[in-house]
């Protein structure tokens, strides 16, 4: 599962879909800080681990996919796989 397959089901699109508004905006496209949120538990869950922090989840910091997706790329390496109940 990649960051625009989550977002596409988070916005409920399809990945074709997304794909034209990343293209119309440029190659980075606006998103809210919960549809950020909702696509980081998507990741987390399908892939186990922890992608975040609490503070990684303020508004500032997920202001477009790039941010997002810069964000997973930081904390990939130091996060922590996920307890069995899917919490952190």
């Amino acid at each position: 599962m990649a960051i625009l397959d989550a977002l596409a089901a988070v916005r409920a699109q399809t990945v074709g879909e997304l794909g034209e508004e990343l293209t119309a905006a440029g190659g980075d496209l606006e998103i809210d800080s919960r549809e950020g949120e909702a696509v980081i538990a998507m990741l987390e869950q399908h892939y186990g681990r922890t992608l975040a922090k609490v503070e990684d989840l303020e508004p500032e910091c997920l202001l477009s996919v790039d941010s997002l997706a810069e964000l997973i790329r930081r904390r990939w390496e130091t996060g922590q796989p996920l307890d069995q109940s899917g919490s952190r």
